[in-house]
Order: structure tokens, then C-alpha cells, then sequence
């Protein structure tokens, strides 16, 4: 007759410790982590190159939506982050980061993916009260993945620190951007 032993206190823990330590292996290595290194002058002036002169924008649900959260990410001059949400034809918040020029980082796993973050940032709110430079932006980036390949470009808004304003949407996982050419 076999006899099944019921495992031990400490059985039990060792099991859990193996799962949490593959669980922690696989999702490092599905997300592409691994520290973040400056990527070479040449590259950062390619990268800058690529994006100067562009504006992608993103709407939830949508541009004409009654109720709707609006994010472009702007290339003109630098960079540009604005946010916005809207109730109807009005505007009840919105604000924006700007910085003249930004920093390019990489990780060495040559995973296609860029973080930019704004160099001496400024930050204007228009609603619902009007504001200069007081919007937090410590730790906030931008992530881009295939920056040369205009049918794939995603972009993720980064805010590990949770410090920007409602109604920011912060994008934690990778989302299309719809390109523009202009404003309007």
C-alpha cells in the first residue's frame, strides 16, 4: 500500500521560495529589465533626428468623445508631454511638460526600446487653475519602442513615482500614438 506523506512546514516554504524565485526570474526577463545606460553621442543625435518635427497623440475613448483624456507627445523644440481632459467642447484640466533638449537612455538587451527624460523641465497648467512650473516631474520618462519604424512606434508613459496630476493617463503598458502633422 502506498502512503502519500503530507510535506512539512518547512517543505512548504521551500516550495514557495522556488516559485517566487522562477516567478521573479521569468517577469525580469519578460520585461526587458536591466538598468537603463546612456546611449552613445552618435546614437542620441540619430534618435533626435528621427523624431524632430513629429506630434503623436493619443485620445481615450476618443477625440470627439463627451468625456475624454487626450496625451501628445510633441518633437518640436525638444520635447513636449501635454495632457488634457475634456467634458463636451471644455476643457476642465490640462497641463504640460516641456524641455528644450532630453536624455536617451538604452538597455543593453538591444530590445529596440528607448527612455527619454526631459532635461531642466518646465510645467504650465491651464485648468483648472492656471500655473507655472508647478507640476511635479521627478522619475517621470518616456519610453519608446522601434523609434525607426514609423508602423510600430509605442509609446509608454513612465511615472513610477506617481507623481503626475489627474488627468495624466500613464500608459504601463506599451500603446499606439496616432502620428500628426500638424496642429489644430
Amino acid at each position: 500500500m502506498m502512503r502519500w506523506a503530507m510535506p512539512g512546514v518547512l517543505g512548504i516554504a521551500l516550495l514557495i521560495s522556488s516559485w517566487s524565485a522562477l516567478a521573479l526570474i521569468v517577469s525580469s526577463w519578460c520585461s526587458g529589465a536591466g538598468p537603463l545606460e546612456p546611449v552613445s553621442g552618435a546614437e542620441a543625435q540619430r534618435i533626435k533626428a528621427e523624431l524632430a518635427g513629429r506630434s503623436f497623440r493619443q485620445f481615450d475613448p476618443d477625440r470627439d468623445a463627451d468625456r475624454r483624456k487626450g496625451v501628445i507627445l510633441d518633437f518640436f523644440d525638444g520635447v513636449t508631454l501635454w495632457a488634457q481632459y475634456g467634458e463636451g467642447g471644455y476643457a476642465v484640466s490640462e497641463w504640460e511638460i516641456s524641455s528644450d533638449d532630453y536624455r536617451i537612455e538604452s538597455r543593453a538587451d538591444d530590445s529596440g526600446e528607448v527612455t527619454i527624460t526631459f532635461v531642466d523641465p518646465l510645467t504650465r497648467q491651464q485648468f483648472p487653475k492656471a500655473c507655472e512650473d508647478c507640476i511635479e516631474t521627478s522619475g517621470v520618462s518616456i519610453s519608446i519602442r522601434d523609434v525607426f519604424d514609423g508602423d510600430a512606434i509605442r509609446f509608454r508613459v513612465n511615472d513610477p513615482e506617481g507623481v503626475l496630476q489627474s488627468p495624466f493617463p500613464v500608459f504601463g503598458s506599451w500603446t499606439r500614438f496616432e502620428e500628426d502633422e500638424y496642429f489644430d
